[in-house]
């Protein structure tokens, strides 16, 4: 394979000509051929040939005054030789486009034929052949004239293209936007699923096929990066919510069929704000949940679904008896929007459902007085509020409200109490300097300063639980936490409530996380969710660091996890924080952890955007929350934080209908379950007769994963397979060796962080009930 990218670190590469190596991911035991761009990937200075150029045309009449054409062979040749100097193999791959370019593709083709036709004609003079080429051809060019290259194993972040210059503000910019993708892969992976196994879209009607399209422009590199203007986020966001809606359909009409309801259920996609149109307008109804699991194993998640009042008690459908549940009231404020929140544990089956049921009556008032109990001090508490679950001990300080400390009840390392504060503060955006006039925006990230609070959290509301305890901690009128102590997860949540962020001045929001654990300058981050990444404060592994932002040059992608652990090898305790959305964050003292949540800025940062990252709503700043999920233990539960990440990256889509209990409560498609550590992340239509089918062993080997076998002709309740064929991960041609029959089955076997495709027909229809 083949990768390029645009530039390298600013002061890096040129001398030492190691723009082209190998990149290895010692994890899957693979690599990558790649090559590094000079100068970005824009045309060469004054070449830009497209019609919303001024560069001068290349004219290659002799007769015509305007005759350049030899001093423009010149100026590029020039230009090469200069290149030529930071490689190795003599070969360059020159870029002739760039952004917004090749609006005429005529004009540019026209003029490139005339310019490298001339310079291969004088090849005496010049010494270069010019060709149009492919990344493939390219790296045979180069490995047949160097052949053994350097490796490099660690990523290209942070980058840098000046000296206060960090591409660190994109890994956070347009929270909303980033949770919004998110959240739409993770519903249009249910719709796919459902729509291949029930034949739940219609010809001509809705489908999968919306979703997918705007799934596909949102990963653009301006898109959930959130560095695009304001207008395009909001296009970005439309599409995507047309997709959904037309997903929606397509899952409501497969739960449907599945329960065998006499109503179609609805899929309300507002949870977030407290709100869903089918429970507001019937206030007074039984409410029935179909409850779907698209992975591959059971799972036990906690569900929260809005509610006018507490006149409801839960049911298991399957059981016909209530289970445990508890009401909370919410944050929500405003019309449409439900005050509490119910909330229960749902026992869900392998890529299958459970339903549920909302029993409305007035009996069921003595529960909701019982379950919710509120108390807001005015001053300091009398003593430290303990909160307790069947895993942690969480301690609040009576003085202040803050969090002070955290125990870890059934891990022997870590159960001991350690020191833990979480605080809400702010960067202050810089908008340049005497020296420096570059200021922070949707893709730069530099501070003024250090971080500073932005108020003294007090607790504003407690709610204990037999489920879930809460405790609210508010810092100011638009920053607010909310910590979550389910009974027996395995994590503590803190949720995240930030905005309106005034318009004083531009402000980045973060969220900070301080213990007494003795970390150093070492922390680890994720790299898309797969293997970790070791950090280390103010060093590159291979380059020499000149550090000119010690903040902004310490923060990184975090697109699931931040890991930091005690350097003693007896204490053996880690602490990792996951998230919902991809964020930047960084480790800048021992024991300590930072995750950027929003940003407010009033000046662009001169990158193309053309204006600030100043998103709002009605006039006043976006407000926006999301989670974080915390796993304190001992530094091999490697297998445990995966799961947990897993847990929040797929999420169970619920059918909300009216009145009517499901007729089917509980169905799988499995036919049996497969090892921990496996995903199913792919199943969906491939053609009229076939299924596209992906699995993934999510555990990497330096964390304990082991090579796991699946047999995929016994996984899915569809009988046996017709016939079957593996893929290239892009499902684009054969792969280059495919797995065979067994006596057993089909048995497929995959490596650590693996991920196979095949190609499968199954001898019966795909229709189960």
């Amino acid at each position: 394979a083949v990768v390029s990218t645009q530039s390298g670190h600013y002061g890096r590469g040129k001398k030492t000509k190691n723009l082209e190596f190998t990149w290895v991911n010692k994890e899957e035991r693979t690599s990558i051929f790649t090559g590094v761009m000079l100068d970005m990937y824009w045309a060469p200075p004054t070449f830009c040939l497209d019609t919303n150029c001024q560069d001068p045309p290349i004219v290659s009449d002799p007769d015509s005054p305007e005759y350049n054409l030899p001093e423009r062979a010149d100026a590029l040749v020039a230009y090469m030789k200069g290149e030529a100097e930071a490689y190795r193999s003599g070969n360059i791959m020159l870029t002739m486009g760039g952004d917004f370019c090749y609006q005429n593709a005529r004009k540019n083709f026209k003029n490139m034929d005339i310019l490298f036709g001339y310079i291969n004609r004088n090849m005496d003079k010049y010494h270069f052949n010019m060709t149009y080429s492919t990344p493939s051809r390219y790296m045979k060019a180069v490995v047949a004239n160097i052949g053994a290259m350097q490796s490099k194993s660690d990523d290209f972040f942070p980058y840098a293209d000046s000296a206060h210059s960090y591409w660190t503000g994109y890994f956070t910019s347009r929270p909303a936007l980033k949770k919004h993708v998110r959240d739409a892969n993770n519903l249009l992976q249910t719709c796919k699923q459902l729509e291949a196994m029930v034949e739940s879209s219609t010809k001509g009607g809705a489908s999968s096929r919306k979703l997918q399209l705007a799934m596909g422009v949102a990963q653009h590199h301006d898109a959930v990066s959130g560095t695009s203007k304001q207008h395009v986020a909001d296009d970005y966001s439309q599409r995507l919510a047309i997709g959904e809606s037309e997903c929606e359909q397509v899952i409501s009409k497969a739960l449907t069929k599945l329960s065998a309801s006499q109503k179609e259920l609805s899929v309300c996609r507002r949870f977030n704000e407290s709100t869903c149109d089918v429970i507001y307008e019937n206030p007074n109804g039984t409410l029935s949940l179909v409850v779907y699991n698209s992975r591959v194993n059971p799972v036990q998640e906690y569900i929260r679904v809005p509610l006018e009042d507490p006149h409801y008690q839960v049911m298991d459908v399957k059981t016909g008896e209530p289970i445990p549940y508890q009401f909370i009231e919410t944050t929500a404020r405003g019309p449409y929007r439900l005050p509490l929140e119910v909330v229960f544990k749902a026992d869900l089956p392998a890529l299958g459902f459970r339903a549920y049921k909302l029993v409305r009556g007035t009996k069921f008032d003595n529960n909701f007085a019982k379950m919710l109990r509120s108390s807001f001090p005015i001053g300091p508490m009398s003593e430290d509020l303990r909160v307790t679950s069947s895993k942690f001990v969480l301690v609040f300080d009576s003085r202040t409200g803050s969090l002070k400390s955290i125990m870890n009840k059934l891990s022997g390392i870590s159960g001991e109490t350690r020191s833990l504060t979480v605080n809400v503060m702010e960067y202050r955006a810089s908008t340049g300097t005497m020296d420096d006039k570059q200021a922070s925006g949707a893709y730069i990230f530099r501070p003024n300063g250090t971080a500073r609070s932005v108020g003294e959290g007090r607790i504003t509301n407690f709610i204990p639980g037999n489920l879930v305890t809460e405790v609210w901690q508010q810092f100011n009128d638009w920053a607010t936490l909310i910590y979550r102590l389910y009974y027996d997860a395995s994590y503590v949540e803190v949720e995240w409530q930030v905005g309106p962020i005034p318009d004083d001045y531009g402000k980045e929001i973060i969220v900070r996380y301080t213990t007494n654990m003795n970390t150093g300058e070492e922390f680890l981050t994720d790299s898309n969710g797969r293997e970790m990444i070791l950090r280390k404060l103010n060093y590159q592994p291979t380059w020499s660091l000149n550090q000119t932002e010690p903040v902004a040059g310490n923060y990184y992608p975090v697109n699931s996890r931040i890991t930091m652990k005690e350097q003693d090898a007896k204490s053996g305790l880690q602490m990792t924080v996951l998230t919902d959305r991809s964020q930047g964050g960084t480790s800048l003292a021992s024991g300590q952890m930072e995750l950027m949540v929003h940003r407010r800025l009033l000046v662009d940062d001169n990158r193309g955007v053309a204006e600030a990252l100043n998103e709002t709503v009605s006039g006043r700043g976006l407000r926006v929350k999301g989670r974080h999920w915390i796993f304190f233990s001992d530094n091999m539960s490697y297998n445990e934080h995966r799961g947990i990440g897993l847990d929040m990256f797929y999420r169970p889509i619920i059918g909300i209908g009216v009145d009517d209990a499901p007729f089917v409560n509980y169905s799988s498609f499995a036919n049996s379950t497969v090892a921990k550590g496996i995903e199913l992340i792919t199943f969906e239509n491939f053609n009229s007769t076939s299924k596209l089918v992906r699995l993934e062993n999510t555990m990497p080997a330096s964390e304990g994963g082991k090579a796991q076998t699946v047999n995929l002709d016994h996984m899915f309740s569809f009988h046996s397979i017709a016939t079957f064929e593996e893929l290239a991960l892009g499902a684009d041609r054969p792969a280059s060796s495919s797995s065979h029959w067994t006596d057993s089955g089909l048995a497929i076997t995959l490596q650590p962080l693996q991920i196979r495709t095949f190609v499968v027909t199954f001898n019966d229809k795909v229709e189960v009930f």
